[in-house]
């Protein structure tokens, strides 16, 4: 060994610090002091909690997530450095109190455009017709709607992906070769779609 070579680093691990990447979009749900409760994926069955002591201002530009900063007691030692951490929030989004929520499977994505197919019935067949909506902020496995749909319409929720592969064999429109004037809208009366 070299002289100035390190032999040891001493840490004192009662206290840590969690790391999260926050999505750009979820940045505004956040503030400093929001509880947090996460699970760490080596000790199965356990939760902790603790609060938001940092977020940082920079979004990394490859990922697009900011760190998020959480202290947490660890008089235990339970928790040890590089552990994998998933957290969850509760946010107050009082302003989306009486939107409709969807599941994100029903979700089809061309670009900036947001797709889901709506089903209608015609002389007692199932119809299928592709719709684009808004969407606003994503609560775990479903979305907010902010525009585009009505409460009562039903939606495909489960292999959208096959129902637009269908459509496109047929020559309907689709995903994949639909333009923006033949994607039906809310508020339009046509009557584009497939039968199933």
């Amino acid at each position: 060994m070299s002289q100035g070579t390190v032999l040891f680093d001493i840490a004192d691990l009662s206290q840590v610090w969690v790391m999260f990447d926050a999505y750009e979009s979820d940045l505004m749900f956040l503030s400093k002091g929001d509880k947090i409760t996460f699970a760490i994926q080596a000790l199965p069955g356990k939760t902790f909690t603790g609060s938001i002591a940092f977020i940082d201002p920079v979004i990394d530009t490859v990922t697009r997530v900011a760190k998020v900063r959480v202290e947490v007691n660890n008089a235990a030692g339970s928790l040890k450095p590089e552990m994998f951490a998933t957290g969850i929030v509760k946010a107050n989004l009082a302003e989306y109190a009486n939107s409709i929520i969807i599941p994100r499977s029903a979700v089809l994505w061309t670009g900036k455009r947001s797709i889901v197919y709506v089903r209608k019935l015609v002389n007692e067949e199932s119809v299928f017709s592709m719709r684009e909506i808004e969407l606003g902020p994503m609560l775990g496995n479903s979305y907010v709607v902010t525009d585009g749909l009505s409460e009562g319409e039903e939606i495909v929720t489960q292999g959208t992906f096959s129902v637009d592969a269908a459509a496109q064999l047929e020559g309907k429109p689709s995903m994949m070769n639909a333009k923006s004037e033949n994607i039906q809208k809310k508020k339009s009366n046509t009557m584009e779609g497939m039968k199933m």
